[in-house]
């Protein structure tokens, strides 16, 4: 028999049932976790109502389809439209046009980060925590210099409420005059997740220009 040949998914903690992947009732089984480790599996029928509960709550909440391992190997698991990991990763955008400096977006629960070596590396004082780490750290490997330059906010129709950009005013500037200033350009509709990677004044400054936008 073929079905023999593949191996379940775990077993039921409490009754021992098989979980296979194919099973009709596969995406009602709950996982344990024991501070980010799967410790075992609940079939349908050994779950109390509180635990069913739990998990819809959880499966609404939590982004489970995109989880990632730590240095000890636990699951990393981000809310639903956040992230749970930092990644600088090249993007055509920064490398294509020299008036872009930095690309900042969410995909995949992971808050993914762009620049060049035409990109201020004064940029990275805008972030905090881990992103400001990595940030810094991609500017650094870009070899890219101070500017001077001042940062202003640029709320944009027709940018996903995912990703963030600093460009230089001129590519967007309405009149066409460069002020040598970078503008921060962002969707009136940001994810509200993406305010936690800015430092305090930054993240402040975004929030009144999104209650002003609504």
């Amino acid at each position: 028999m073929a079905r023999n040949k593949i191996r379940p998914l775990g077993h039921c903690s409490r009754c021992t049932r098989a979980c296979w992947k194919e099973a009709d009732d596969a995406s009602r089984w709950n996982s344990e976790f024991d501070s980010g480790v799967l410790v075992g599996l609940l079939c349908p029928e050994c779950q109390t109502p509180e635990e069913n509960a739990e998990a819809e709550v959880k499966a609404a909440t939590l982004d489970y389809a995109n989880t990632a391992p730590d240095v000890d190997g636990r699951r990393k698991v981000a809310p639903v439209g956040g992230w749970h990991t930092v990644v600088a990763l090249e993007h055509p955008l920064v490398r294509e046009d020299k008036t872009v400096h930095l690309a900042l977006a969410i995909e995949a629960s992971e808050l993914r980060v762009a620049v060049g070596p035409q990109s201020d590396s004064h940029l990275a004082d805008l972030f905090d925590g881990a992103c400001a780490t990595v940030v810094r750290t991609a500017l650094e490997r870009e070899h890219a210099q101070p500017g001077h330059r001042k940062v202003v906010y640029n709320p944009m129709e027709g940018l996903g409420p995912d990703t963030v950009l600093f460009v230089e005013d001129h590519a967007l500037c309405e009149d066409g005059e460069d002020q040598g200033e970078l503008m921060l350009s962002f969707s009136p509709q940001l994810n509200p997740h993406l305010l936690n990677a800015f430092a305090q004044p930054v993240a402040q400054a975004l929030r009144a220009l999104l209650r002003f936008a609504a």
